[in-house]
């Protein structure tokens, strides 16, 4: 009798295990096709933006933009750091990942919460005020 019912909890419990996997499965998928395209654009964003190839500021109304050889980001004057010393320099990204998040809204999502630590040297020398 013991054996029965043992053997009955486990077919609930595979069969439990099977319909919530094919349910989810979908969404397993998606999330980590998102989370691999985060450590790509995380892994560029580090190598690409670094502080050392920041070759010009402009302040705009609402945001500040980073020109770097080929690329501009636009980044809220907020996330911009001051720090004492060169070796302070970097890029600190810090963020939960949502999970209705697209695929093409990673990248802006990872920017937003994005850190830059300038030196103030840095900063003011390549600074252009812009109206």
């Amino acid at each position: 009798m013991a054996t029965l019912i043992f053997l009955i909890s486990l077919i609930i419990i595979a069969t439990l295990y099977y319909f919530l996997r094919r349910k989810y499965i979908a969404d397993f998928k998606s999330r980590r096709k998102v989370r691999k395209r985060e450590q790509r654009l995380k892994e560029l964003i580090n190598s690409a933006f670094k502080i050392e190839r920041l070759e010009l500021i402009e302040e705009r109304q609402s945001d500040v933009k980073l020109k770097y050889n080929k690329r501009a980001i636009a980044v809220n004057p907020d996330h911009i750091i001051k720090v004492d010393n060169t070796e302070d320099e970097r890029i600190e990204i810090k963020y939960e990942l949502p999970n209705e998040i697209t695929k093409e809204e990673v990248f802006d999502f990872i920017i937003e919460n994005s850190n830059f630590y300038i030196t103030n040297e840095r900063y003011n020398k390549l600074n252009t005020k812009q109206a």
